[in-house]
């Protein structure tokens, strides 16, 4: 969820200026048009394994798949053609990350609202029955449950999460939109999503 330029950069790590030695991605990589995943290793790593044994021993019954494989190419092609990893930037102005950046912390001033946090195009919106001491909702209220299914009825698909607080209590919704969304449809769906709690509050 937080590679192929989710978070305004090719993989959330480097946010932190962080290499890894190895990296596992999948899911964005087809854009979930095949099923496709995929190992990245560093140099560091490759070479460790081309002088000692030189072989690499792995198979499933999938790999190499070449209908998946070619899904992810013209993905990967599609991505930087229209350079979507730096709409999804939310630090870059102009960008449907700042925009959805922006839209969304205008929720802050709803009771309910907790928090709002998040990279690029990936953000997550907190609940809290007490704004002042941030206590949440009890969980039996589903609180982000209730609120999704607001939203739904607008025509907003969004992750109701819960238990963000320590496992069992904290609701939040997670919002992950396309990085070709429009301002204008970042604005009307942070307006649902506005409707969708206060609804939600009054409820309760």
């Amino acid at each position: 969820m937080t590679g192929m330029g989710r978070t305004g950069r090719n993989f959330a790590v480097e946010h932190w200026r962080v290499a890894p030695d190895i990296l596992v991605t999948a899911k964005g990589l087809s854009s979930g048009y095949a099923p496709l995943g995929a190992v990245i290793a560093s140099r560091k790593v490759v070479d460790a394994i081309a002088a000692g044994s030189g072989t690499f021993l792995h198979g499933f019954t999938y790999n190499a798949h070449p209908v998946s494989v070619a899904a992810g190419r013209a993905v990967l092609r599609r991505i930087g053609a229209l350079n979507l990893v730096h709409a999804a930037d939310s630090g870059a102005g102009g960008t449907a990350g700042s925009a959805l950046k922006i839209a969304l912390e205008s929720l802050r001033d709803l009771d309910a609202v907790g928090d709002v946090r998040g990279l690029g195009l990936l953000c997550g919106v907190e609940f809290v029955a007490d704004k002042k001491t941030k206590a949440p909702f009890a969980p039996e209220k589903n609180f982000a449950g209730v609120v999704a299914q607001a939203c739904l009825r607008r025509g907003v698909l969004v992750y109701p999460m819960q238990g963000c607080v320590d496992g069992v209590e904290g609701d939040h919704l997670l919002i992950a939109p396309p990085a070709v969304i429009s301002g204008e449809q970042i604005q009307w769906a942070v307006e649902q999503m506005r409707a969708a709690v206060l609804e939600s509050a009054q409820a309760r």
